[in-house]
């Protein structure tokens, strides 16, 4: 009797991901509802603006502006954000009966300019304050670099770069961003009440 032994092969492909971007909590849990509350600030017959601005962060540790490149983009890439209802977008209040602008750049946000909204207002986020962290063994800040102080202008700056990735940056990347910092110009006898604006992350491979 002849008996042969047969080799089985036990075969496994680690493939590249999805590039991401998403808003977690310190232990890598998507947070369902993100918020950013900006300081409180008194009524004023006058504009707000500048140093007296409406201030607050993007990212904290317990809402980590997050991005996760599993291979996916070995070129690098770009995390941006935007208003989620287009460049047209207003802050409003809940009953949607009050309103003000975030990127009219007329007398720095104080009066209303060439746009069809009849809002003054401006937002400026200054991700070159904020701090990067990773989180993965590997991975490094080569390469990563910070956006730069910007307003936002409708139809010139309708989103503002955050994070930048060059080529040279890790091909499987995971970290994020705190203390973006935000700060947005309130026209004068803006009225009493509470306001919102929603906006939206992308990150883009290059």
């Amino acid at each position: 009797m002849c008996i042969r032994d047969r080799n089985s092969n036990i075969t496994l492909s680690i493939v590249p991901g999805v590039l991401q971007t998403d808003i977690m909590d310190n232990n890598k849990v998507p947070v369902s509802a993100p918020t950013v509350a900006l300081g409180n600030k008194n009524f004023s017959f006058d504009c707000q603006n500048g140093s007296n601005s409406a201030t607050g962060n993007l990212g904290t540790n317990t809402q980590r502006v997050y991005v996760i490149n599993p291979h996916a983009a070995n070129n690098g890439w770009t995390l941006t954000i935007a208003a989620t209802g287009s460049p047209t977008a207003l802050w409003q209040n809940t009953s949607a009966t009050q309103f003000f602008d975030f990127n009219d750049p007329t007398s720095s946000g104080c009066t209303d300019g060439s746009d069809a909204d009849s809002r003054a207002g401006q937002l400026t986020i200054d991700p070159s304050v904020a701090t990067i962290t990773t989180d993965c063994l590997s991975c490094t800040l080569s390469g990563i670099s910070l956006g730069s102080s910007a307003s936002f202008n409708q139809g010139v700056t309708d989103s503002i770069t955050l994070i930048n990735a060059a080529a040279i940056s890790d091909d499987a990347w995971r970290g994020y961003a705190t203390g973006i910092g935000l700060s947005q110009t309130i026209p004068a006898e803006q009225a009493v009440d509470n306001y919102y604006i929603n906006m939206t992350l992308t990150v883009t491979a290059i």
